[in-house]
């Protein structure tokens, strides 16, 4: 009966005593392949996590005005906040606008049928994200009507 384990020995003995260079050639055409693969995957890992903690602080503001908010300093101060990992050239801007109908409207003045205008509030938000070999400007914008 043969032991697997001195079948490795052997192979290993073998592998050790060959100078051939053969296998130290192989090691060196793989070893570059493998690092910009590694450094890819990392770029992409940082694009998609930053993309997400931007949207995390774009439904911040937008829960924000859902909740009855109507300061946009404060929707855009509280998305700020949650925004974490904010590259350096991020933005988040809060907006509010009054629409009668399909048309623009002045917010807190009646329509001109005397209804009240609906109220929306958009977020929108950007960066850049990735790392050393990969960059892409991601751009997140959410509307809600909140009256």
């Amino acid at each position: 009966m043969k032991f697997p384990n001195l079948k490795i020995r052997a192979r290993t003995k073998r592998f050790s005593a060959n100078k051939s260079g053969q296998s130290g050639l192989e090691f060196a055409f793989i070893v570059p392949a493998l690092a910009v693969g590694i450094l890819f995957i990392s770029d992409v890992a940082n694009i998609a996590m930053g993309a997400s903690q931007m949207e995390t602080a774009v439904r911040t503001s937008i829960q924000y005005a859902m909740n009855g908010g109507l300061d946009m300093t404060v929707a855009q101060a509280q998305g700020a906040q949650a925004w974490a990992n904010k590259p350096h050239d991020g933005t988040l801007t809060a907006a509010q606008s009054c629409k009668c109908g399909a048309a623009g409207a002045t917010c807190g003045a009646l329509c001109p049928n005397g209804s009240v205008p609906w109220t929306y509030v958009t977020v929108v938000a950007s960066g850049t994200f990735g790392g050393g070999m990969i960059t892409r400007q991601e751009s997140v914008t959410e509307s809600v009507r909140t009256q």
